[in-house]
């Protein structure tokens, strides 16, 4: 399954979904939800040490944001093309 993050960090219950990833899910933020991906994001850092899902943000939204160079290094970076290949890979997808 394939979860986009686009609410910020603040308004997310992290608990309910470290509940609800799997292992093989992947998880993309976009549009405000990038903020989660900053280096030492308090809502994200117990999410980021538990896991071993594959973590993806919008490059886009991170330059538009001005973050880009405040990205954890747990992320990969993508782009739309890429981002258009995982929702072929998926066809489950939850947005949050």
């Amino acid at each position: 399954m394939l979860h986009l993050i686009m609410s910020p960090p603040t308004m997310l219950d992290m608990a309910h979904l470290e509940r609800l990833i799997g292992e093989t899910d992947d998880v993309l933020l976009l549009q405000d939800g990038v903020y989660g991906g900053i280096a030492g994001n308090l809502t994200f850092s117990s999410f980021l040490a538990k896991r071993k899902t594959s973590l993806y943000l919008l490059k886009d939204d991170s330059e538009a944001r001005g973050i880009t160079a405040l990205i954890d290094d747990k992320f990969t970076i993508i782009g739309y093309q890429q981002f258009v290949a995982m929702t072929v890979k998926h066809s489950k997808q939850i947005t949050w």
